[in-house]
């Protein structure tokens, strides 16, 4: 993943496990869903554990929420340098309802406090105030590729997926967890 021309992961390796640690889960769930009715979005900052003996997948543990403003605005880019009209077919009006994009100003915020902390931004968190906690086309037309992408639904609660490309089809479930 990559946010300011800066790689974030070190290793793009598919977590086995997301761990949401303290009360990490609960100021996610909060942050993002007090904005409904508009999409709110976070950084999530935390170590990556390689599989061993005792755990034999990858884990990602999440020790840090980073709410960000959604700065969402009609015209935006993606990182192919496309407008989101030119990628999406969209049958409903694009507003913050339905759209985010985090503020590169906390991107950078977040990663110097996540170096100066010894932590890492591993993913992105964003919310569907309206609709299903899994990845719609448009997220996984913008979302960074491959990454960490967790979704806050009203109805269907957080879940985590990891993208490893741009299609329909190119996503898996990854298993959530939390010491709350």
């Amino acid at each position: 993943m990559q946010l300011c021309n800066e790689n974030i992961e070190s290793i793009y390796v598919m977590p086995g496990l997301l761990k949401f640690e303290h009360d990490c889960l609960t100021i996610l769930s909060r942050s993002l869903l007090s904005v409904a009715p508009e999409e709110g979005c976070a950084l999530l900052l935390g170590t990556q554990k390689p599989a061993n003996n005792d755990q034999k997948t990858p884990a990602w543990h999440i020790q840090k929420i980073w709410p960000c403003l959604n700065a969402w605005h009609p015209g935006l880019m993606n990182n192919s340098g496309e407008e989101e009209n030119e990628v999406v077919n969209h049958p409903k009006k694009l507003s913050k309802k339905n759209r985010f994009a985090l503020d590169p100003k906390d991107q950078l915020e977040a990663q110097r406090w996540a170096r100066k902390n010894h932590l890492q931004v591993l993913g992105v968190a964003h919310s569907h105030p309206q609709g299903r906690a899994k990845p719609s086309a448009t997220d996984l037309c913008w979302g960074m590729s491959p990454g960490l992408m967790v979704i806050v639904s009203n109805t269907e609660g957080i879940k985590a997926w990891w993208q490893y490309g741009r299609g329909p089809e190119q996503h898996h479930e990854v298993l959530l967890v939390s010491d709350e």
